[in-house]
């Protein structure tokens, strides 16, 4: 029997005796994959490529603990798992403008909807309000959901891109303000074939039924609804010259560029990604106050710390704080701009990596010494009874 992570116990799978698809076709199942114990969450675990746009899959059971600065158009999609419960769960993002931090508009949705994070804006999944308390679940009683995401690992300024809105979804974007947002939200179970996210030279299609799908440069189908040899959330990829017939497809998307040759697929489909550092449970514990890289961390209550720069300072809470530090090292570095609880932030943007303190101070550390610097951080802001492997 397959081991599955606890918190999907209740998911549902393909069944374990599927045949394989015919050569030169591949197949994974993204809850298959988020479903390996030895998985983060809030991990953007790349399944799929064509030059620097990439398909991600990540998990979770909590909110976003920071905003993120986009350098491309994101479209993200949560997926259904099978559970009833997560997957009936709302969901609402918060966007904010980069320059004041102000917020401009927010977006309700559920699973199943496409929606566009737009390039340059700060988005917030999960935003929470003071005091800021971690979730609480009874034994056993842990759910997580699943979502991918279509983003560009490169800067890229949007030149087209669908702005619609489905049926049912009019009253998921409310803008703040004079400030225009470009709100996009696609509901992939009733819309038509049709492009629902473009990143570049990347398009997402809606497929419906079709009878076959053969991208001209080879591409990734993701199978929303499926029978038969078919599976909601199954990743398949289809090479240049190949084609997967339609047969059992009732909607999927499909992942291909305009220009590009799709890449193969990722070693993600095979193993999980090794964690930047030991979690915090397997590792020893610094204490605060802690001085490191021209930054002080202090106490300032059990579930808060108090970070300085210079003569500026932030209270942000604890627990959202080492959540955020090990996704820094979890995604090498290479996130852009995010910011936390407080207005705590960090920017790898340039050839080093900052931290800072919203329109305060900052300061810059060398890529070299980023992991020893964040692990130290990590391991003494972490609050009593931390844990990073979540059950």
């Amino acid at each position: 029997m397959t081991t599955r992570h606890p918190n999907t116990e209740h998911w549902q799978f393909p069944p374990a005796d599927r045949a394989p698809l015919d050569a030169p076709l591949q197949r994974t199942n993204l809850r298959e994959l988020e479903a390996r114990p030895g998985r983060f969450e809030h991990h953007l675990m790349s399944v799929g490529s064509i030059g620097p746009v990439q398909l991600e899959v990540a998990t979770a059971s909590e909110p976003l603990y920071f905003a993120h600065r986009n350098i491309s158009d994101e479209y993200a999609l949560p997926l259904t798992t099978g559970d009833a419960m997560s997957d009936s769960f709302p969901f609402r993002t918060f966007l904010s403008s980069f320059d004041d931090h102000k917020d401009v508009g927010r977006i309700n949705h559920k699973v199943n909807q496409v929606v566009l994070h737009p390039y340059g804006f700060l988005h917030w999944p999960g935003r929470l309000r003071p005091p800021y308390k971690p979730f609480e679940f009874a034994p056993g009683m842990r759910r997580c959901g699943m979502s991918v995401v279509m983003c560009s690992a490169a800067p890229t300024v949007p030149e087209e891109r669908p702005l619609f809105l489905s049926a049912g979804c009019e009253s998921g974007p409310k803008q703040y303000g004079d400030t225009a947002v470009p709100f996009m939200i696609a509901d992939v179970t009733v819309e038509s074939d049709r492009v629902v996210a473009r990143v570049g030279e990347c398009t997402l299609q809606l497929v419906v039924s079709p009878e076959s799908v053969a991208p001209e440069r080879g591409g990734y189908v993701l199978v929303v609804e499926g029978q038969g040899a078919h599976f909601p959330g199954d990743l398949i990829y289809v090479p240049a010259g190949a084609t997967l017939s339609g047969v059992g497809v009732g909607r999927a998307l499909v992942f291909s560029g305009d220009t590009s040759q799709a890449d193969a697929p990722p070693a993600t489909w095979s193993q999980v990604p090794d964690a930047p550092f030991p979690v915090y449970e397997e590792g020893v514990a610094e204490s605060l106050p802690l001085a490191v890289a021209g930054i002080e961390f202090a106490a300032a209550g059990e579930d808060t710390v108090s970070i300085a720069i210079g003569d500026d300072s932030a209270d942000v809470p604890r627990y959202w704080l080492a959540r955020f530090l090990f996704r820094l090292g979890l995604h090498q570095f290479r996130l852009g701009y995010l910011e936390s609880y407080g207005g705590f932030y960090y920017d790898d943007a340039d050839d080093v990596v900052s931290f800072g303190i919203r329109a305060g101070g900052k300061v810059s550390i060398s890529r070299a010494d980023a992991a020893a610097v964040v692990e130290r951080i990590y391991r003494a802001v972490a609050p009593s009874g931390y844990v990073e492997r979540l059950t």
